[in-house]
């Protein structure tokens, strides 16, 4: 193994960077529970990996209680009230933008956390916002991940006045350990610590609207004051003594679930790392991918229910007749996932993006909040389920696990947008199909086929079939590690023992109380 799990028989908390790590920590030493934990490391992850979900982004959670219960949590912002299909075909476009400020949604990760920590925590919301506050106001030493995303998207940032001012006023390039320090987006969580609500009805949603809407976005202030996050439940499915729990539309939870129900079904025989496993997989990625695509969105504007997309009959018709037809105007990247753990017994699977790296690529210069990408996912087709519409939710690629099982309690998720669900349906075989131990199926090569070019990544390792026998798709051979996903688990084990394991894959760490 090249990192090691963290045992505890108090709590543990792993994420995709060990500033995050060691503040969730803090917070359960000074007897926090798992959500105030998820609290103040979200944030943290916020401040520490901006690139990747910061608070200009989405939130979603799953929380198992101690009452046997699993919630869901959904911080997906919608769209402002003007935007619609006929604005954006008014104005030139045939498809959704890819950045710029008509790839914005108003962000839902900071209402996320509010409704979580309302319904959940314990501790006080303006202690646990002041714990980040007071770790990260005086600077942090940035990680290889902030500092390579930098250097290789400074083109980019630099189109854009509030990103040149953010990230490259006094200084033109980074290493791993040189000291950030943010001034504008301490002043946002300090606002933030008063009032969660301060971020959508205050000065920060103020200078938010001005600056986008000078760059000739279409947001007026209550597309900010009346966005709500919500509580709601999961779904899941029953495979042999599991029991497990995804996210629902508007996020592709229901294709992780998919995948798993059809590779039971079809008992097909293979080993971890053999051509056969890659073969049968990819049978089934292309017609599932395909269902997502045609069927999932918002879902109040979903037209087929989540348990008709669940059943036999209708997966097995599918593997059948599907044929993907990319609908989605961009394929995502970059996404940062945790897991905490707490000694009584709470799990939270968190996740949080701005779709891709530094996603829209603007960043409002008085608070230094880059925005997310996420209106990049609507499609311009009239009466899809995916189309955009004013105050609508996107599809989302971001989504995690909970698995219950009679011996343990487990979380599981990891980076990878349109990935996700081939990733998460290899790592949960490999846990309990193939009896790897967490860390082991997080060390495990990988492999993955990408919807848009039609073309299969795998990591060395892996015995990979012909181009012949793909069907001509394209083949790339990464070596390993590479970067195809960045994953983490925590368990409850029998013995009620907590474990955390983080991914070779990233800068990530695992920790918890002694």
């Amino acid at each position: 193994m090249f990192k090691h799990p963290f045992y505890s028989k108090g709590g543990v908390v792993t994420s995709e960077s060990a500033i995050a790590t060691t503040i969730g920590v803090k917070v359960l030493d000074l007897g926090g529970n798992a959500i105030d934990a998820s609290v103040a490391t979200s944030l943290t992850l916020s401040v520490v990996l901006p690139h990747l979900g910061g608070i200009g982004g989405d939130f979603f959670a799953l929380i198992a209680d101690s009452s046997e219960k699993v919630h869901y949590i959904s911080g997906s912002g919608w769209a402002p009230k003007r935007l619609s299909i006929e604005y954006m075909k008014s104005r030139g476009f045939n498809k959704m933008p890819n950045e710029g400020p008509h790839s914005i949604v108003v962000p839902g990760l900071v209402d996320g956390l509010r409704v979580m920590w309302e319904k959940f925590g314990t501790m006080e919301w303006k202690k646990l916002v002041s714990i980040v506050v007071d770790s990260l106001k005086d600077g942090f030493p940035i990680s290889n991940s902030f500092a390579s995303a930098l250097n290789s998207s400074k083109e980019k940032l630099l189109e854009d006045p509030g990103s040149r001012k953010t990230y490259f006023s006094n200084k033109e390039s980074y290493t791993a350990g040189d000291i950030f320090k943010y001034d504008g987006l301490i002043n946002a969580l300090i606002l933030i610590s008063q009032d969660p609500r301060e971020f959508y009805e205050g000065p920060i949603a103020e200078k938010a609207v001005e600056y986008l809407n000078s760059l000739g976005g279409a947001f007026e202030l209550s597309d900010f004051k009346e966005f709500k996050a919500h509580i709601g439940k999961p779904i899941s499915i029953e495979l042999g003594d599991n029991t497990i729990y995804e996210m629902p539309p508007n996020t592709q939870g229901i294709t992780t679930l998919q995948l798993l129900k059809l590779l039971e079904y079809l008992g097909m025989s293979y080993n971890s790392t053999s051509r056969e496993r890659v073969l049968s997989h990819l049978r089934l990625y292309e017609p599932i991918y395909a269902v997502r695509d045609a069927y999932i969105g918002d879902p109040e504007y979903m037209k087929t229910t989540v348990e008709e997309l669940l059943s036999q009959e209708f997966l097995n018709n599918a593997i059948k007749s599907m044929k993907y037809r990319n609908t989605l105007s961009t394929q995502g990247s970059d996404t940062t996932f945790f897991s905490i753990i707490d000694e009584s017994g709470y799990v939270v699977s968190g996740i949080q993006s701005l779709f891709t790296g530094w996603g829209s690529y603007v960043t409002e210069p008085t608070f230094e909040i880059t925005f997310n990408k996420r209106a990049s996912s609507f499609n311009l087709i009239d009466g899809h389920p995916n189309a955009l519409g004013p105050r609508k939710r996107p599809f989302h690629t971001l989504s995690a696990m909970i698995i219950k099982g009679k011996e343990r309690v487990m979380s599981l998720g990891l980076s990878g947008a349109h990935y996700r669900p081939q990733l998460h349906a290899q790592l949960y075989e490999n846990i309990f199909r193939f009896k790897m131990n967490p860390q082991e199926a997080l060390e495990h090569p990988r492999f993955v086929w990408d919807p848009e070019n039609n073309l299969v990544e795998y990591e060395e390792g892996i015995d990979m079939p012909s181009a012949n026998e793909l069907n001509g798709k394209k083949i790339i051979k990464r070596g390993y590690p590479s970067r195809i996903g960045v994953a983490a688990i925590a368990e409850i084990l029998e013995n009620g023992v907590k474990a955390a394991y983080s991914d070779i894959r990233g800068d990530g760490s695992s920790g918890g109380q002694v």
